[in-house]
């Protein structure tokens, strides 16, 4: 079994993150997760059996939302939404094999992640999160949203969303709305 779960928050505005931290909180937060599954694999597929689960963040579904009470989380939020997305990908790549994989996405949690989230009331301990990562994967959930009551019907809008843009986008020619004449600016 493979638990990836390093990471870093590096929360600020994009402005601010020095450009030599950018390489690394991609690579801690997103980058890692892939070339240690890749590292693990072969060996998993040999023996016939393994489970790679990978540590994201609710945040990384979060990039619509102008939340003040959200960190800064550029460089965060895309790292994390390159693990779920990958971590999902993974997942129909192996359909055909007894590998199973998982990614993980809590909520706040109470640890000295990003200064420290002990104090805060909504925070899951991170044994809850453990716990329900390792009932997520007997419920055969690629995706656990720890805190989700009704992860069915959050997770089958969020598809049919994806199915949507996906069929809905995927035409030879440009939406009307692009073709219609628009006001020149004036100078």
């Amino acid at each position: 079994m493979l638990i990836s779960n390093a990471g870093d928050g590096g929360y600020a505005p994009l402005v601010d993150v020095a450009p030599e931290e950018i390489d690394r909180l991609l690579t801690l937060n997103g980058v890692a997760s892939v070339q240690l599954a890749r590292a693990a694999l072969p060996g998993m597929l040999t023996a016939g059996e393994g489970t790679v689960v990978t540590v994201a963040s609710l945040l990384a579904f979060s990039a619509g939302q102008n939340n003040p009470h959200m960190p800064s989380r550029t460089i965060y939020n895309a790292a994390k939404a390159a693990t779920v997305a990958f971590t999902r990908t993974l997942t129909h790549e192996l359909a055909d094999t007894p590998i199973r994989t998982q990614v993980v996405c809590p909520g706040v949690v109470a640890t000295e992640f990003a200064g420290g989230y002990g104090n805060i009331p909504s925070a899951m301990t991170a044994e809850g999160v453990a716990r329900a990562s390792l009932a997520g994967l007997r419920l055969g959930e690629t995706i656990c949203v720890p805190g989700l009551e009704d992860q069915t019907a959050a997770l089958d809008a969020f598809l049919a969303a994806e199915s949507a843009l996906l069929t809905g986008g995927n035409v030879p020619t440009p939406a009307t709305r692009y073709s219609q004449p628009h006001p020149q600016p004036t100078l």
